[in-house]
């Protein structure tokens, strides 16, 4: 595999050209201080196994090259953290690998620019129309937003059609006033029109001397939404160049930005091979503020894609911004997301629509979004309100299953891809919306875990899993942030080795839409009566904590009160996929498995600790 810079990026491969390249690298580990790049299995090392039905995929990585250890207590595989920049292949220095010291904590930007904002979020905005739809006049009955009653939950007489319009506005990005978030969708529909270039600088003489790329993000709740998706780097390969981000922390936003910055190595003459993935900051951002933050990247070459997650709620507060120029299977990823939603997918409402149909069905998104035109359409129905009102829920917890989505029982992990994200469910974790999933299996080399994947899409997933440093290696500068509000010391300025622990994707094939569903069973006053009732014990001992234990048919209990039902399924056919990964390596603290959709990338991740 080898990448070509002009004009695009190739590699020769039939397999996914994203991250692996040929190496002639010794498979010998050299010591663990070294900063040549840390030598990795060769792909040849790793044992990938079809089954004969096509349905499962098994990979079996190398041995690990550290000494077999639990991480939790003795990491062997944290190598001594190095104050300098990460070498190449032919040994030089790549600028901007080194993101702090304790001289400088922040050595890749200067202090962010930081002012106040209106920081009402979009699930601020479509709560507050389901608000407005429900009866005011039984006060203390359900929970504080004030329920009617259980036969009339919603009122005609709060019911206006510029409520249902700013719904879909809110969904498919059009112009909101006043809002931070005004024109990014909530919706995963537009990834052709989310494409930016770096803007070269150049000197007296016109010799290129940098760039810079600007970004704006909106973070909320379990949600990071952008602007961007993928950056061209084509007129600064050579040259470091900057990327501006304008951040705006809205409600429940609150977060250390730690983008997490991955790097690839072309010096070596044989491909580009994985070398560093690493935390350009690690900066507070509190709700209610814009942060501008101008962030040193290395040259373009070098670019992979940048991992913006969050501390606080991982998974599923993530985005990443991805290479435009990568070619995959033969496709570049912007031709990806043009092949299937348009070469301009907001160019018209008919654009729009065309593009949003490609989403399924089943996705929480998509739900609201055709329970609102329903409403637009038809005027008030309660029932079309409640789906709408279900959905939003669901919408915002992607660590569990959204209706007409059945967890594989024998899998360790339930993954399902629906609007170019994935909701994720580990087996026998109960949690909510922020906690996060840790896979306890895996301390030791050896082993097993099995992940069900799902689609609800109509066009096809990829996925792969990436390691973070448990085979490779990886370093820590353990810089302290809690004087200024921040997450504390464990787990800032990281900076590990990567590698491939699927060095071919495995294709998800699209749900293929069935016939017109019938819609969602609402339930009869007496039925959710009697429910209510039967776990009511249960519902005020965890008052804001729903448990899957609590919700074996789904029906999710939120602030003690049960939502309708929806069906099994809508009748489409899901698409399916079972990966087995057998993983012969200990894991690093910070990150078991980072799973994602190489092929749409942007919101398809549901990685693990």
């Amino acid at each position: 595999m080898k990448w070509n810079y002009s004009p695009k990026v190739t590699i020769a491969s039939t397999a996914i050209a994203l991250f692996l390249g040929g190496s002639s690298f010794a498979q010998v580990p050299p010591p663990p201080d070294s900063r040549v790049p840390n030598p990795f299995p060769m792909p040849s090392s790793y044992t990938r196994i079809d089954s004969a039905d096509g349905k499962t995929t098994t990979f079996i990585t190398p041995e690990g090259p550290f000494p077999k250890s639990d991480p939790w207590v003795n990491p062997t595989n944290l190598l001594p953290t190095r104050y300098e920049n990460v070498k190449g292949a032919d040994g030089n220095e790549i600028p901007n690998t080194l993101s702090s010291t304790p001289q400088h904590p922040y050595n890749l930007h200067p202090d962010p620019v930081i002012t106040p904002i209106n920081k009402t979020s979009p699930t601020d905005d479509l709560a507050g129309i389901f608000n407005a739809w429900r009866r005011k006049d039984n006060p203390g009955r359900g929970d504080d937003r004030g329920h009617g009653d259980d036969k009339h939950p919603y009122s005609p007489s709060g019911f206006k059609q510029a409520d249902v319009q700013r719904a879909l506005d809110i969904l498919e990005g059009n112009p909101i006033s006043d809002r931070a978030y005004s024109g990014i969708p909530m919706m995963h529909y537009d990834g052709p029109n989310k494409v930016k270039k770096v803007i070269p600088v150049k000197d007296a003489n016109g010799k290129v001397i940098g760039g810079n790329v600007n970004v704006h993000q909106v973070w909320f709740d379990t949600h990071i939404e952008s602007d961007t998706a993928f950056i061209d780097p084509s007129d600064v390969l050579d040259v470091p160049f900057t990327v501006t981000y304008t951040l705006d922390t809205l409600n429940r936003g609150r977060e250390d930005f730690a983008p997490m910055q991955m790097y690839v190595d072309p010096s070596g003459g044989n491909g580009a091979i994985p070398l560093v993935t690493m935390d350009l900051t690690f900066f507070p951002m509190e709700d209610g503020t814009r942060t501008v933050i101008p962030l040193s990247m290395a040259p373009g070459k070098n670019f992979n894609l940048t991992y913006h997650w969050g501390w606080r709620r991982h998974p599923p507060r993530v985005e990443v911004q991805e290479n435009a120029l990568k070619v995959a299977m033969g496709r570049t990823l912007v031709q990806w997301e043009t092949d299937t939603f348009g070469e301009n997918p907001r160019a018209s409402q008919a654009a729009k629509e065309a593009a949003i149909g490609m989403i399924g069905d089943l996705a929480p998104s998509k739900r609201m979004w055709k329970a609102f035109r329903k409403l637009q359409q038809g005027g008030f129905n309660p029932s079309v309100i409640a789906e709408a009102e279900r959905a939003f829920f669901q919408w915002q917890d992607r660590n569990a299953l959204p209706d007409g989505v059945t967890e594989d029982p024998n899998a360790d992990m339930t993954l399902f891809y629906a609007d170019n994200t994935i909701y994720g469910h580990q087996k026998g974790i109960v949690v909510n919306n922020q906690a996060q999933p840790i896979l306890e299996k895996w301390h030791l080399r050896g082993a097993e875990v099995k992940v069900k994947l799902i689609n609800g899409d109509y066009f096809p997933h990829g996925y792969v899993a990436v390691d973070f440093g448990g085979m490779r290696g990886w370093e820590n500068t353990f810089q302290n942030t809690l004087p200024v509000n921040g997450a504390g010391a464990f787990f800032t300025f990281g900076r590990a080795w990567w590698e491939m622990n699927t060095p071919t994707p495995v294709l998800v094939p699209a749900a293929t839409p069935g016939p017109a569903s019938p819609g969602p069973r609402y339930r009869t006053s007496e039925e959710e009566t009697k429910e209510l009732d039967e776990i009511k014990p249960e519902i005020f001992a965890h008052r804001n904590l729903w448990q899957r234990e609590m919700d074996p048919e789904g029906k999710t209990v939120h602030r003690g009160r049960l939502t309708p039902s929806y069906p099994v399924s809508n009748g489409d056919v899901l698409g399916e996929h079972t990966v087995i990964l057998k993983l012969n390596y200990e894991p690093s603290l910070r990150l078991r498995l980072y799973q994602f959709d190489p092929l749409h990338h942007e919101q398809a991740i549901w990685s693990i600790h």
